[in-house]
């Protein structure tokens, strides 16, 4: 199940939010959010809820064995650590890696081994992470540990962030667990959020969707570079408004439920570096790996070949982390290397950097992001041909011969795209990814608390959320990239 589904708006969430709210006391509340979570997760994955009770289960004993024992606690914890990413490797690893060794005993003339192929469970890549992020910090401070195993359960499986984030650190949300405030306006306030991320997954992201995919999943080189030029940015806008929109979505439920998630998107297209981007776009992923990876090996403390190494080895760790294929793995190594590249030129502060030099600065920084997408949706091989025939090359050793593109299947295909809904979704996108974040000054504070703004915003987002729900109900086109990380 998805939020940006029928059966999760009209039934899932109604359900839930009246079974939470007629109970009072915050421990029955947690009870009623763990089982929700769970069927939640048993909705589309009715085996591997099992798996994801196990994982509670063997997180919350070694988090008390840790937390008690007073010696080798640093091998308990590395041995608790092995296991949830042995779980880790064993369903999103091993079908890859059984393939690859196929591929190695067919060149030397062996007997090649069955492919092993196994179902990849719902979100294993966020719950498996926010669980080794709970067994640090409790081996980092023992008083951290949690000895009620509903309140750590609902920790590693509240279903607004189950599936594709934000990664919520223990340390961050032990105390909401616990207790935690609900108000009408933070009801409000989730809500307003929740059709904001609604309205930017159905309405942008699919729509964008609609168009990469049809030129990438179709038979390869029948169409024109330019519509290889047009996927290209249709792809970089759909995973942002995708990805964005569902943490926006998570971020909106937590505060219909009382929680406070963590921002996980700061418009990482109005980066002017690739260095900004990635403290923009997931945040929360990128806030682990640096405290958990980059910072423990040395950080940028032990020179500039040890940083440039550790920074190499975060973003291979990102890459593999996403997906096992060669194309997720130069993905991260070439974000890192573009990284350590720009280091070595000096720079100014952000806030002294002149409109051109910005402009500049975030056109490199889109292209560069942009390209890379290539591998992260399409592998290495697909990558090279698409790249090549952006370009007007057509060499025999990557390419089919290409067809005759005729002004018939131009003009079909123009009109697919070259449409409303379509131009729309560029204004609107271009919009909101691009143009930095401003402070609200004086006036635009005054205005905003005026009542015929609040009436226009409520008439604004309620026309989104009959929009969203009315292309849902039409059976639109509504893929989700991250729903099998």
């Amino acid at each position: 199940m998805v939020f940006s589904s029928i059966s999760f708006l009209c039934f899932f969430l109604p359900a839930v939010l009246t079974a939470y709210y007629v109970i009072p006391f915050v421990a029955w509340r947690n009870a009623v959010l763990l089982l929700a979570s769970l069927l939640f997760y048993a909705w589309g994955e009715p085996t591997y809820v099992f798996l994801m009770i196990a994982s509670i289960l063997f997180n919350y004993n070694a988090g008390l064995k840790i937390a008690e024992c007073e010696r080798r606690r640093g091998l308990l914890l590395a041995f608790s650590v092995i296991v949830n990413l042995a779980a880790l490797f064993v369903f999103k690893y091993l079908g890859y890696t059984s393939h690859v060794v196929g591929i190695i005993a067919r060149r030397l003339g062996m007997g090649a081994p069955a492919e092993i192929k196994l179902a990849l469970p719902l979100g294993i890549s966020f719950y498996t992470f926010q669980s080794i992020s709970y067994l640090v910090d409790v081996w980092r401070n023992p008083a951290l540990v949690q000895r009620d195993p509903l309140r750590l359960g609902l920790y590693i499986s509240l279903f607004p962030q189950l599936v594709a984030g934000p990664i919520v650190r223990y340390g961050d949300i032990a105390a909401q667990i616990a207790e935690r405030a609900h108000s009408m306006e933070g009801f409000a306030r989730g809500a307003e959020r929740f059709i904001v991320g609604l309205a930017k997954k159905v309405l942008l992201a699919n729509t964008f969707a609609s168009v990469c995919d049809t030129v990438y999943e179709g038979s390869m080189f029948l169409q024109g570079t330019r519509f290889y030029w047009l996927a290209l940015f249709s792809y970089s806008m759909q995973i942002y408004f995708d990805f964005s929109g569902y943490s926006d979505m998570a971020i909106g439920l937590g505060r219909m439920f009382g929680f406070s998630l963590p921002e996980n998107f700061d418009r990482p297209y109005s980066a002017s570096s690739v260095t900004e981007f990635w403290r923009r776009w997931h945040m929360t992923l990128t806030g682990f790996f640096r405290d958990y990876i980059y910072i423990p090996l040395g950080g940028n403390r032990k020179g500039k070949v040890r940083t440039a190494l550790n920074r190499l080895l975060v973003f291979f760790v990102t890459g593999l982390w996403h997906g096992a294929g060669v194309g997720f793995v130069l993905w991260g190594l070439l974000h890192g290397a573009l990284m350590t590249v720009e280091r070595l030129f000096p720079k100014r502060a952000d806030k002294k950097k002149g409109t051109l030099a910005r402009i500049v600065g975030q056109a490199y920084t889109f292209a560069s992001v942009s390209l890379l997408w290539l591998l992260f949706r399409n592998g290495f091989k697909s990558s090279v041909r698409i790249l090549l025939k952006m370009f007007g090359v057509n060499y025999t050793r990557f390419t089919a011969t290409p067809v005759p593109f005729t002004n018939h299947m131009d003009g079909m295909l123009a009109l697919k795209f070259l449409n409303v809904p379509f131009f729309a979704a560029c204004v609107v996108g271009i919009a909101i990814a691009f143009v930095p974040h401003r402070e609200k000054n004086s006036l635009m504070q005054t205005v905003s608390q005026s009542a015929a703004f609040r009436w226009t915003k409520a008439a604004v987002l309620l026309a989104l959320f009959v929009l969203s729900y009315a292309r849902l109900a039409g059976g639109s086109y509504n893929p989700f990239i991250y729903f099998r990380f």
